[in-house]
């Protein structure tokens, strides 16, 4: 019988549980926790930089490369086989080097190839680092809680995003660790502990959760309303508590039972807002924290392990799954029944392989695996508070005003690199007092994960105002101001073709009256100006009493357009063009992207500015109020 490691492992006339020396067992949950927090690095930088590098309208060329690069771990048996039995070693030489590069170089194509080898490599590390199931799966837990602290610590940022020093030391330190584990335990010639593989089937679901919900920092932000700090602790906690009550749920049939249902109030409460998603994110990290150990853990014991074929065969599946549900979450924009479902398919089987019990041993470990948790985060947390800038300085009202509007395409620049720090530079020298915001991002794994907009706020020391348009809350418009804001609405369109869409109005103090700033982005494609002039009447009808006001965003609409005019018709100005700042503002040499405003408003200077750090360039228009 061919274990996990790719060696045949002995016969067994029933169910026994190899017992491995501490020392190794201890390793072995470090290169699990460690592999984990790089494989999900490399997975967010080839989702997201793959999907502007092909281009989201080619969705067909983006589900076949992205499904054949999350069934690597089908490849595993030859891997293995072509290395001489070395599969950890080769797995773990190709994610050091993938992972090094993520770090180092930024062309987009490039990345998303080292993202892809990343990924791959991640898949068949763990095979063959799972051969410990009951003891080195409590890794997989240490590694989310790793994951969640060093996101916490850069403002929710990961660190293949992140040049300079800083970065790369870490990135070298968590690396160095990984090697040093797998030297460890590689030389390791012990039984291969007897686990079937159902529950690596599991981890790919479990991992999709992960990315939506119970590890998305953004989410929990967005629908709790807290800060970073508050809901990094939330996300932490509930990881912490899982895997303490892990060892009573698994005693008996009755902890599936309670798991299954915690869980799902917890998904269906979380996607609510306040006090009622902070409880129900509580529960489904717990509930999810849970049965990803169980799952990790492996399950039963077996007269014999399973084979590194039917283990790659399992967890390959478990990955396409976790792609086609994600597939449609994106496509919908945020189908709440998307988590939901990965939720439904992650019980589902791990109640196929429900343990009798916790191993012996494994019990013991939890100190340690508490520690290697808990110390992360609350260092991460120390970190962003004692860092972390103090509010904005409140500004006295003013009679002029200076407006930029800018689609910032979810920090990616003309040439597909993802870059925020590009925008917040441009924003920075421009010096103003209201940024309207289209196409930003507060956790979508197709646009880098990150929470864009609590980053910029920190970064520019501005208010933050959020408009979602997605259904999950996690993709729209924004308002950043110097200025405390007054007043927030919101509204998402009834009406749309290509993505959800919609308007955030904020209202602000001036000394004579307040005033009105609103960002919209209307649909997309060229041909869909019907969609548009519905868009239009909804956004007319919202902002009808909102005066004076400034309407700033990504029409899509050239100047002389049917939808410029229905605007032009409702008392809507054309600042820039009334400045002469007429320059084309996106990628393809068309003017879509405006400043108007009624009449109580007067420009006396704008421009548009030619930067490269979004397909779209920013209008900046200096205002004066009557």
């Amino acid at each position: 019988m061919t274990g996990l490691t790719g060696r045949t492992a002995p016969k067994s006339s029933g169910p026994s549980f190899p017992v491995a020396a501490p020392d190794v067992a201890l390793w072995a949950i470090v290169a699990v926790a460690l592999v984990l927090v790089l494989g999900l690095q490399a997975t967010r930088v080839f989702v997201s930089d793959l999907v502007f590098v092909i281009d989201q309208s080619r969705r067909t060329l983006l589900l076949l490369l992205v499904a054949v690069t999350f069934a690597s771990p089908l490849l595993a048996p030859l891997v293995g086989a072509l290395s001489g039995g070395r599969l950890l070693l080769v797995a773990t030489a190709l994610l050091v080097a993938a992972r090094t590069g993520l770090q180092l170089v930024d062309w987009p194509p490039a990345r998303v190839a080292l993202g892809a080898i990343g990924l791959a490599a991640f898949g068949w590390a763990l095979l063959p680092l799972l051969r410990w199931r009951a003891r080195a799966g409590l890794g997989i837990l240490a590694g989310t809680a790793i994951d969640l602290a060093l996101r916490t610590a850069r403002d929710t940022l990961d660190l293949p995003w992140l040049p300079g020093i800083g970065s790369h030391l870490v990135t070298a330190i968590l690396l160095t660790l990984f090697v040093v584990a797998v030297g460890f335990i590689a030389t390791d010639r012990g039984p291969v502990e007897p686990r079937g593989a159902l529950g690596l089937l599991a981890l790919g679901p479990a991992f999709g959760l992960l990315h939506l919900v119970t590890g998305n920092l953004g989410f929990a932000i967005v629908h709790t309303g807290w800060n970073l700090l508050l809901a990094s602790t939330l996300l932490g906690l509930g990881m912490l508590l899982g895997l303490l009550v892990a060892p009573l749920a698994a005693q008996h049939w009755s902890g599936w039972i309670a798991t299954t249902a915690t869980g799902t109030l917890g998904l269906w409460l979380a996607w609510g807002t306040g006090w009622q998603a902070g409880v129900g994110l509580a529960l489904a990290v717990t509930s999810w924290a849970i049965f990803t150990l169980t799952a990790a853990m492996g399950g039963r014991l077996l007269r014999s392990p399973a084979s590194v074929g039917r283990a790659g065969l399992a967890l390959a599946l478990g990955q396409l799954l976790q792609v086609a549900l994600l597939l449609r979450y994106y496509t919908a924009t945020g189908d709440r029944w998307m988590p939901v479902a990965l939720w439904a398919l992650l019980a589902l089987v791990v109640a196929l392989d429900w343990p009798s019990g916790w191993p012996p041993g494994a019990v013991a470990l939890l100190p340690h695996v508490t520690l290697s948790m808990l110390l992360p985060l609350a260092a991460a947390i120390a970190w962003q508070a004692l860092s972390r800038q103090a509010s904005p300085p409140a500004l006295a009202p003013r009679s002029e005003l200076v407006v930029m509007t800018y689609n910032i395409q979810s920090g990616y620049d003309r040439h597909q690199r993802w870059d925020l720090e590009a925008t917040a530079r441009v924003i920075e020298t421009a010096h103003p007092d209201v940024v309207l915001l289209q196409e930003v991002s507060r956790g979508w794994l197709v646009t880098s994960s990150a929470d864009q907009l609590t980053w910029l706020a920190q970064r520019l020391g501005m208010h933050a105002s959020w408009g979602p348009a997605s259904a999950d809350g996690l993709w729209g418009n924004a308002v950043l101001t110097r200025a405390q804001p007054l007043e927030e609405q919101v509204i998402r369109f009834r009406t749309t073709q290509n993505l959800r869409r919609g308007v955030i109005a904020v209202r602000l103090a001036t000394p004579t009256a307040s005033v009105w700033v609103a960002s919209t982005h209307l649909d997309d494609p060229r041909s869909a100006t019907a969609v548009r002039l519905v868009q239009i009447e909804e956004l007319l009808s919202f902002l009808r009493p909102a005066r004076p006001l400034i309407l700033g965003g990504d029409l899509n609409a050239e100047p002389e357009s049917t939808e410029l005019a229905q605007l032009q018709a409702a008392g809507l100005r054309d600042a820039a063009a009334a400045v002469g700042a007429i320059m084309p503002t996106s990628a393809d040499a068309r003017r879509i992207d405006y400043v108007l405003i009624t009449d109580e408003l007067e420009p006396v200077a704008g421009s548009v500015l030619d930067v490269t750090a979004s397909d779209h360039r920013p209008v900046i228009i200096r205002l004066v109020i009557r």
